[in-house]
């Protein structure tokens, strides 16, 4: 894959969380409002839509939802033993050191990179990362395990549901498939300039700890990708699309999670820009090593 694909992949996230932090000194825009709008609307919309689209084997589900959570639990325990080791408190900086950009990044990338195949393997990771984001990330943003609050979203039944018609090849009527359609379209594009909106009302004393959550999300996690397909002796397409993910940088959604239960927004936000920015040259990197 080129640079110049990378860059015109990349650009576009570039390019809204910029217009979220300019529009946002003229506009009243309300964060809140922003949040929860991609958290019970257009979120899950994305999901399902991404998941009810296309058709996979209960192998390969089983191989890429299977690698994604050891990469993401493999980052976790990571951060853990480094928090140990240095004595530094990560607090909510565990969610953008663990869970990785698979939503706009990924899916364009792996499209790009290895075709429809790509495409297909990442819309199951990415469906994985969400609902570990929704159940574990949610208890780390607020504190404590929620399993009520987690059921109350509604991604795990969004995803759920994408799978159903997935393998029933049920095809849902237009009615029904065009206004979700519709929300999904909005999820990435809100996410971003919500984060936008974040960057400039945020007021860091310091980047050194979103700093070590971005060596945390890129290092720690090619490295924890290349341990489990080693591991798992996953090949071709899917194998690509797991080391790839592995190197994403950290998931808008992150600090979508983080405003949402007032956890350390500001930090959460700056190793999200961080980590994306990173990407415009771990992302060519990686490719290039052959993946």
């Amino acid at each position: 894959m080129s640079f110049v694909a990378v860059v015109e992949t990349v650009l576009p996230v570039f390019a809204l969380i910029a217009l979220g932090y300019a529009v946002s000194a003229r506009l009243r825009l309300d964060l809140g409002t922003l949040t929860e709008t991609v958290v019970y609307l257009a979120g899950p919309a994305l999901v399902f839509d991404a998941l009810a689209s296309g058709s996979i084997s209960l192998q390969r589900l089983t191989l890429l939802a299977g690698g994604t959570t050891a990469i993401i639990i493999g980052v976790g325990a990571l951060v853990v033993a480094v928090a140990a080791v240095s004595g530094a408190r990560p607090g909510a900086l565990y969610l953008p050191a663990m869970f990785m950009n698979a939503g706009n990044m990924l899916l364009p990338l792996s499209l790009f990179a290895f075709g429809e195949s790509g495409l297909q393997s990442a819309v199951v990771i990415f469906a994985t990362a969400t609902l570990l984001q929704t159940t574990l990330g949610v208890a780390i943003a607020s504190g404590r395990f929620r399993p009520g609050e987690t059921l109350r979203l509604p991604y795990l039944y969004a995803a759920v549901l994408g799978l159903a018609v997935s393998f029933s090849g049920f095809a849902p009527p237009q009615v029904v498939a065009r206004p979700i359609g519709l929300l999904a379209d909005v999820a990435i594009p809100l996410m971003l300039v919500s984060l936008g909106l974040r960057l400039r009302l945020s007021r860091l004393q310091s980047w050194k700890r979103p700093s070590m959550a971005v060596l945390a999300r890129l290092g720690g996690g090619y490295a924890m990708g290349c341990v489990v397909v080693g591991v798992s002796g996953a090949g071709g397409v899917e194998r690509s699309t797991l080391l790839l993910a592995s190197a994403m940088p950290s998931a808008v959604i992150n600090f979508v999670f983080a405003e949402k239960y007032g956890s350390e927004s500001a930090e959460v936000a700056a190793a999200v820009f961080l980590s994306t920015i990173a990407s415009l040259a771990v992302t060519p990197l990686v490719l290039s090593i052959g993946i």
